[in-house]
Order: structure tokens, then C-alpha cells, then sequence
């Protein structure tokens, strides 16, 4: 059986994830979600299709709301969502689970994955003896997974109500496309287009050797976590703040072909 799994990443975590998963299933292959393949408007051929997604504002990035909605599916596919986050699942998977409902599809199982927060606008990465710990769990993790959609199970990830409330709200104050008017280089910058190339969303383009933001960002990050220089910042409050991209993951599997 064919299985087809879309994912969305900035810093890498979810690309982990869906490689790891596809390495457990057969027949499967992985697709990222970026603007080169928001075209993408049907999947009628895989027997399974999955979505794996970071959480932002306790919700799914606008960028896989759309690649949803916009996504033909037979009815009889059986659909799996898999959320990765750093505090709490919020109401991502119920978002999701909303989306296909409105399709007449079921969301047939539901994971989420507790891995390194890596929102550093508002915080710190974790440390490294804290990341390897949940590096170690998400790889026992991935095997449950795995053999849940090997035997086409239906699970469903428990969300409290409290959460999932709150999630609904704070949800509403994501507003993402301005975000990059805050960003901005400094003295360390070598010009290596780098944060053009790995951005998702195709929102940065190369001005007289400097990123220019475009107002379509998905606050993925992907600029600033993969600068090599570390010379991208948000204001004033991540000049202080160390940088976190998935250690298993290169560069070159996040930039945009």
C-alpha cells in the first residue's frame, strides 16, 4: 500500500519526523509543503497520506491550512496527522480534523510529538542534554506510530478541552505575513542567500547582497535558525539568543529546488 507523507518544516524537526516514519512504512515517500507545491490540488493515488506540522499560536501553519483545503482526497483514504510542538499540542490536530471533516473525510489517527521548542522570539533553545532526551523519545515514539498505521488503527490524540479552548484563541492573534517586518541583519552577514533559499514560503529575495523580506511569512523561522552567521534577528530580542535547527538534518534537504 502506497503511503504519501506532506510535511512542513522550517528548522527541521518535522522533516525528521517524516523521514524517520517513511523509513518504517512501505512504500512510502515524503513531500514538503512550500509554496512550489501549494499547485498541488489532488492525491486520489496513495492509500495512506499524512500531514506532519510544527505547532504555531497552538494551531497549524497558515501554509498546510491552505495546502488542506485545496487537497483533493478519496474518501476511503486513511488520513493520519502528526504534531510536533514544544509546549503543547493546542488545537492543531482538532484544526485539522475540522478541515477533512468538511470534506467528508475522516481523520483516521492523530500523534503529537514533544521535540525542541524552537521559537526563538520568544525564548531560548533548550539545552543539549534536554534535546537529546527528546530526540531519544521521539524515536520510540515513531515506532508506536508506525505500527499503528501499519495496521491502519485508528487512534486519537487526547486534548484537554481547557487547552484546546485556549488554543482557539490565541490562534486568533496569529497574523504571520507581517512578522518579517522585524527581522534584520547585522554586521555579520556574508551574503550567502542561504535564508532565501531554505524559506518555505519563497518570502526573501536578495537585495545588493542583503535579505529582502517579501510580507508572506509563515514565522517559520527558517531564516534565522539556518543563517550560518547567526546574523538574522527579530527586533532586538534575539541578538543575545542562541540558534536550533534539527542536528540530524543538512541545510541542503530544506532548500527550495
Amino acid at each position: 500500500m502506497t503511503t504519501t507523507i506532506y510535511y512542513f518544516s522550517g528548522t527541521g524537526n518535522c522533516l525528521k519526523v517524516a523521514k524517520d516514519l517513511s523509513e518504517q512504512l512501505e512504500d512510502s515517500e515524503i513531500i514538503q509543503i512550500s509554496k512550489n507545491t501549494m499547485s498541488t490540488s489532488e492525491d486520489t493515488q496513495s492509500d495512506k497520506i499524512g500531514f506532519v506540522f510544527p505547532v504555531y499560536f497552538s494551531g497549524i501553519p497558515v501554509m498546510v491550512k491552505n495546502f488542506i483545503e485545496n487537497l483533493h482526497i478519496n474518501k476511503n483514504t486513511y488520513v493520519f496527522a502528526i504534531s510536533t510542538f514544544g509546549g503543547t499540542v493546542g488545537t492543531s490536530l482538532n484544526q485539522i480534523k475540522t478541515l477533512l471533516n468538511k470534506k467528508d473525510i475522516k481523520l483516521s489517527a492523530s500523534f503529537g510529538i514533544l521535540l525542541p521548542g524552537n521559537d526563538q522570539l520568544l525564548y531560548s533553545p533548550a539545552s543539549k542534554e534536554k534535546q537529546d532526551k527528546l530526540f531519544k523519545n521521539q524515536q520510540n515514539q515513531i515506532s508506536t506510530i508506525a505500527s499503528n498505521i501499519k495496521d491502519n488503527l485508528q487512534v486519537e490524540y487526547k486534548t484537554n478541552p481547557i487547552i484546546n479552548t485556549l488554543g482557539k484563541l490565541i490562534y486568533k492573534t496569529f497574523k504571520p505575513q507581517n512578522i518579517d517586518k522585524n527581522f534584520w541583519t547585522d554586521e555579520k552577514c556574508i551574503s550567502c542567500g542561504i535564508c532565501s533559499k531554505v524559506c518555505p514560503a519563497n518570502n526573501i529575495v536578495m537585495d545588493e547582497g542583503k535579505p529582502k523580506w517579501e510580507h508572506h511569512c509563515e514565522s517559520c523561522l527558517a531564516c534565522m535558525q539556518w543563517c550560518p552567521q547567526k546574523s538574522i534577528q527579530y527586533k532586538k530580542v534575539t541578538i543575545s539568543r542562541d540558534r536550533y535547527h534539527n542536528p540530524d538534518i543538512k541545510v541542503t534537504e530544506l532548500i527550495q529546488k
